[in-house]
């Protein structure tokens, strides 16, 4: 087994270590310190992604870098508190939405990704596993955050009964995928996660869109450490990993109480 370049190791660790104390950071006065860390590690993780893979494309990349952090910096400063929820649905959907074409160019292409069996030259367990997660968080990303920005639609009594079922079905679709690798049981994962995101995100946007915000978070952490496996990218899975459950329990935690105290009591008992 082939050695772990010091160099590729040392940015993986140093990335973890700046996404675990960003998630560490607390909140207020701590808001802004978490914020540059999370920045810091997202700057380590990107270097050393493109320093460990052979990059044909490296101008257009860094092109397409600097325009976005460009874009991201304006809408920063540009767009008053009131609208930051919407804006940070948005881009979080925007991440779902590349989980899921990253997912579509590995089943598109597999031999790429190296995803194909060296005996049978077919796709392997784990890589069907990898690329129907892949697709399924993030086209549950997409739809919650759909729901997060149409909020005028009415609210239902049923929607955990829905939410559960539809989590199942999802589930089972991806099950039923990587047992039978077609391209119609990839798109049923990805109709199945859009219907089961929007019904999650709808319930517990019942107990306010902080909530909602932070568990379709979660969904994008989930998707990007699924994406991660597919571009074996540790930094990558590590910081998608934290973010998922991060997102996830921090979602499930305003759920349970502190959401309806609202983001400024979320550390104090009831």
């Amino acid at each position: 087994m082939e050695g772990v370049n010091p160099t590729i190791l040392t940015g993986w660790s140093v990335a973890a270590l700046l996404f675990a104390a960003a998630l560490l950071a607390p909140f207020g006065a701590g808001l802004r310190r978490g914020a540059g860390l999370m920045m810091a590690a997202m700057m380590v993780a990107g270097a050393v992604t493109l320093y460990s893979h052979d990059v044909m494309a490296l101008p257009q990349i860094c092109a397409a870098l600097i325009t976005g952090g460009a874009v991201g910096l304006a809408l920063g400063r540009g767009v008053p508190r009131s609208a930051l929820p919407a804006l940070l649905s948005g881009l979080v959907g925007q991440a779902g939405l590349a989980a899921v074409f990253i997912g579509g160019a590995a089943w598109r292409d597999p031999h790429v990704f190296g995803l194909l069996d060296n005996v049978t030259d077919r796709l392997r367990i784990d890589g069907a596993v990898a690329i129907g997660t892949a697709v399924t968080w993030g086209a549950m990303t997409c739809a919650g955050a759909a729901t997060i920005l149409w909020r005028g639609s009415v609210r239902q009594t049923g929607y955990p009964l829905v939410a559960g079922a539809m989590l199942l079905a999802t589930g089972g679709s991806v099950g039923a995928f990587v047992a039978n690798p077609q391209t119609g049981w990839l798109l049923a994962c990805i109709g199945v996660a859009l219907l089961a995101g929007r019904g999650v995100t709808k319930w517990v946007m019942g107990a306010g869109a902080g909530p909602a915000l932070a568990l379709v978070g979660g969904f994008a952490g989930w998707a990007v450490a699924a994406s991660a496996f597919l571009m074996e990218n540790m930094a990558m899975a590590v910081a998608g990993g934290l973010a998922g459950a991060a997102g996830s329990l921090f979602g499930a935690r305003l759920c349970g109480g502190a959401g309806r105290k609202g983001l400024a009591d979320g550390g104090h008992r009831p």
